[in-house]
């Protein structure tokens, strides 16, 4: 799940510059292949995936300085587990952002890993921070992942 959630800051970046030099609405639909590995925490499990992301983000300047965002994305993964165990991740994300260019915005997510068979289902946490100051620079960036077991 890492390397979806990573996707997220390089777009919102790159869309909210595109927004603010263009003075133009940019709308963005695209489906982005996704893999990588993420820890069960419930059994010791590596667990690798693949699957699609489907973004849909539309931005939009006001005229008064300001930038209007909206995004949806919807995201399918299957998995397999290091002890030979099947999972399957689905999540749907809604975001809205009403601000100028000097913002600071926190975001975050769940997603659900859920075993096809007796191994315990997990979930993986997201937590993303972006700082962009006035002049369009992102000053800070950082992500945090965390994950707990659903049994």
């Amino acid at each position: 799940m890492k390397s979806v959630k990573m996707l997220v800051p390089y777009l919102f970046a790159f869309l909210l510059l595109v927004a603010v030099n263009a003075m133009a609405r940019v709308v963005t639909n695209a489906d982005f292949p996704v893999s990588g590995t993420v820890f069960n925490p419930c059994n010791g499990e590596t667990v690798t995936f693949t699957g699609i992301v489907h973004v849909i983000q539309a931005e939009t300047l006001d005229g008064a300085g300001g930038f209007h965002l909206v995004a949806n994305d919807n995201i399918h993964v299957t998995a397999t587990g290091s002890f030979g165990n099947s999972y399957e991740g689905n999540e749907e994300d809604h975001f809205q952002l009403n601000g100028r260019v000097g913002i600071e915005q926190t975001v975050g997510s769940t997603f659900s890993e859920i075993s096809k068979g007796s191994a315990p289902n997990f979930e993986q946490h997201f937590l993303q921070h972006i700082t962009v100051n006035a002049n369009g620079t992102v000053t800070v960036f950082f992500t945090n992942f965390t994950s707990n077991c659903r049994g």
